[in-house]
């Protein structure tokens, strides 16, 4: 790439008309490389021009044209811009292959209203149908031209469902299925998954240890109409992640025949519970969801992950697969029982020879690897595939053939996708970049959804046959935003962390980069501890919203973060405040040695959950940085042990509980060595607190902590409480006002970057004033003689001298 290169990306965006009747723009101005004019870093995704004899005419004879247009239209990516994207939701492939049902979610500013809606994917010409927005919850195939799906037109969450078989051969079809109700339950349902041989659909619905539907309905309203209000309790979960746990009611698994005939379908006899006085719990709280469970290849028996009965689950992460007869017929059996770990994600192989889930071996460790078990169900035998392979999956899908398990796992800083041999069990990458999820698998056709660093989850598929496809987009329902939007490349580091070993991080430049500028850096630290940040889109702590308000970003998986093996996953285990605490030191010198245009007297660092912790940990133990900001984070250790929900997470963490568990034994140490409170008296950086009223993982009094200590001590500081959040901040009229605030604390204490600052996100003309600066000095500028235009066959681009 040439050094006074302008670098100009032609993109083309072929999209089904039913998105729009208009096409989007076909010119984004990226970056001028080199020149001491320094245009915003973007980077939308779109289907690149193949032919460059197109890309040269386009180029000669519109470059003046679009680029006026493109730079009086884009802009950093502000707040709004975030909670206005579309949610895709991942793809649920028909029988044949051809069609998907998913659906997509979107924010109304003016209105306040998120509003979401059931599509249908046409994988012939991507187009896509809008079905409405009354039935968007769990949608099925109940054949190639039957869905069904969740519905609450009637008052409760029932089974709806409607034809569509004429949509799926003619898709300029644009009329709106009608949904007819099929179940009348007297409690609200969820979950489902349905056989199309035998005709069985299952759900989950919340029961009584009776296990009869109309006993909880009873039963609720009884509550309704008593004279108090008290919930008594004699064993934990009292709450859990956001909500008080009802004690007598608990998820169970029916099944229901079903008559399907052309496009009508009724129900054909009465629910079956299969775990009826069991003490059994499908899906597992407070994440579980229709992934919980399975049907077997001939619809005659259902696999599913429950809590292990009369084991107390506050402090045991024992979860196990358990098989039941869908006919009712037997009860449920354990597979697992001996594995006191997590069993999760069962699925059976497409010829019913085997079935296969996820298996945590430690007890309370819910960041164990995940190992790949195979279970013969002929023979009974249970195997361990890929167990030299060093990640841990995290979802799976069978091949048609039953020859080989597709899976997903982090990577390095990506979520990858991968393909295991049953039989030589060896695993290589199949989509090695960004972040993919949502796994299934039809004929030779993988479906999943994808998404990145600079762009939202879209659908996506992949041809199993080829050994060099590449995956295909699907759906563009956020192109128009995002080609509206500037965006900051990641670029990735490494350097020496903690006990000598390498530590990745991620760079993400301001969008309004400049190689002679200085601007100030929001030090990003995740939450987990075990997790990371990779390649991904996320609606919270996104890093572009930082880089579009002018700061230079930077974020550290240290010790404790996940894909990069078990080992360093584990390393964190008893050292909250010293492995990741070096490591993030030791990656913010790197920064500032090695990325000059950081302002190292403007830093600010920020984080959440553990990340929040880990500020409270820096406020005791260095005054580097500028101001902080803390997102629900622990203040006390020793009282956020006794306050959590899951116990198991503290114990693992911190080696066991606090207090002495036999005469002889002492008090565990760990938890003061690392307590956050015990240096309260060293406190002097500005802080931001932030805390959900709901969030029952960390409880509000541990923000309320932390306000009361900065307060107490004189130290700059703001509390912003949200009554109706839980550890999230999920609703986007709340995320707007967190973003202000969080902007609005980093602009304060180490102001903004060199043109655009977060007080003016949304002034469309002082960013047009700055393009105009931008455009009169590289007009002044004396320029080499212009050579011909270049194609970089690799990426697409065009240099332009």
């Amino acid at each position: 790439m040439r050094r006074k290169g302008r670098l100009i990306t032609l993109l083309t965006h072929q999209r089904p008309m039913s998105h729009t009747s208009q096409w989007p723009r076909s010119l984004q101005v990226i970056r001028r490389i080199g020149c001491s004019n320094f245009l915003p870093s973007f980077h939308p995704y779109g289907s690149y021009l193949s032919s460059f004899a197109f890309v040269m005419r386009a180029a000669l004879a519109l470059l003046a044209v679009f680029v006026s247009l493109v730079l009086a239209e884009v802009h950093p990516l502000r707040p709004i811009d975030l909670v206005s994207f579309h949610k895709v939701s991942s793809p649920v492939p028909s029988l044949d292959g051809r069609h998907a049902l998913f659906t997509a979610s979107r924010y109304n500013p003016t209105e306040n209203e998120t509003k979401k809606a059931l599509w249908l994917l046409n994988l012939e010409d991507n187009s896509v149908v809008n079905l409405g927005g009354n039935v968007v919850g769990d949608p099925i195939w109940l054949g190639n031209g039957v869905i069904a799906g969740i519905g609450s037109g009637s008052g409760s969450q029932q089974v709806w469902f409607a034809d569509v078989s004429q949509l799926l051969n003619d898709t300029s079809l644009r009329d709106k299925p009608e949904f007819h109700q099929l179940t009348d339950y007297p409690i609200d349902i969820a979950n489902l998954k349905f056989h199309v041989n035998t005709s069985t659909l299952a759900f989950t619905a919340e029961v009584y240890e009776d296990g009869s539907l109309e006993t909880a309905r009873k039963k609720i309203e009884e509550e309704k109409n008593r004279h108090y209000s008290a919930v008594v309790y004699d064993q934990l979960f009292v709450r859990h992640w956001d909500v008080y746990v009802h004690p007598e009611r608990h998820n169970n698994l029916f099944v229901v025949k079903l008559k399907v005939d052309g496009s009508s379908v009724s129900l054909d006899g009465n629910a079956t519970n299969l775990m009826a006085g069991e003490g059994l719990e499908t899906p597992v709280p407070p994440f579980g969801d229709a992934s919980n469970f399975a049907f077997s290849h001939d619809g005659k028996q259902i696999a599913f992950a429950t809590r292990a009965p009369k084991r107390s689950v506050a402090w045991n992460t024992n979860v196990d697969i358990y098989t039941v007869p869908t006919d009712g017929s037997e009860k449920p059996m354990s597979l697992s029982g001996k594995n006191k770990g997590a069993d999760t994600f069962p699925v059976y192989s497409p010829d019913g020879k085997y079935l296969v889930w996820l298996q945590m071996r430690t007890p309370q460790y819910e960041a164990d690897k995940n190992q790949i078990v195979l279970y013969d169900r002929e023979t009974g035998k249970v195997r361990n595939l890929a167990s030299k392979w060093d990640r841990s999956a995290e979802s799976l899908a069978w091949t048609a053939d039953s020859h080989h398990l597709i899976l997903t796992a982090q990577d390095h800083g990506h979520v990858k996708i991968f393909k295991l041999s049953i039989k030589s069990r060896k695993v290589k990458p199949i989509v090695e970049q960004h972040t993919n999820e949502g796994l299934s698998v039809v004929g030779d056709t993988l479906f999943f959804e994808q998404n990145s660093a600079v762009a939202p989850a879209e659908i996506y598929t992949l041809d199993l046959s080829e050994k060099s496809a590449q995956p295909t987009q699907r759906t563009w329902f956020n192109n128009d935003l995002l080609l509206q939007t500037l965006l900051s490349d990641p670029e990735e580091f490494w350097f020496r962390g903690a006990t000598g070993d390498s530590v990745m991080g991620w760079l993400f430049k301001p969008v309004t980069f400049h190689s002679q500028a200085r601007y100030p850096l929001a030090f990003l630290i995740h939450g987990g501890p075990e997790g990371a940040w990779n390649d991904g889109w996320s609606y919270r702590w996104n890093p572009q919203i930082f880089t579009g308000a002018g700061y230079a970003v930077v974020v550290i998986n240290f010790h404790g973060s996940t894909g990069y093996g078990p080992d360093f996953t584990k390393s964190i285990l008893k050292h909250w405040g010293g492995r990741p605490y070096h490591d993030l030191m030791r990656g913010l010198d790197f920064a500032l040695e090695n990325f000059p245009f950081i302002d190292s007297k403007r830093v600010a660092a920020l984080g959440a959950s553990y990340g929040g912790y880990m500020i409270n940990w820096i406020n005791g133990h260095t005054n580097r940085f500028k101001c902080l900001v803390n997102h629900d984070g622990t203040f006390n250790t020793l009282s956020s042990y006794y306050a959590t929900d899951e116990l198991y997470f503290m114990e693992s963490e911190f080696g066991g509980p606090p207090f002495p568990q036999g005469r002889k034994s002492k008090p565990n140490r760990i938890y003061e060595k690392w307590n956050p409170a015990a240096f309260v008296h060293k406190w002097s950086t500005p802080t931001l607190v932030i805390h959900g009223e709901k969030d029952y993982r960390l409880p509000v009094t541990e923000g309320l902590s932390t306000f009361t200590a900065l307060q107490r001590r004189g130290v700059p500081s703001r509390l912003v409480y949200f009554p109706d959040e839980n550890h999230w901040v999920l609703k986007p009229g709340n995320s707007l006002k967190w973003h202000a605030e969080v902007l609005g604390w980093l602009d304060r204490w180490v102001g903004s970057g060199q043109h655009i600052t977060a007080e003016s996100l949304d002034n469309e003309p002082e960013l047009d004033e700055w393009i105009d600066e931008m455009e009169q000095e590289d007009d002044q500028q004396q320029l080499p003689d212009q050579s011909p235009l270049v194609l970089q066959n690799d990426e697409r681009t065009m240099i332009v001298e």
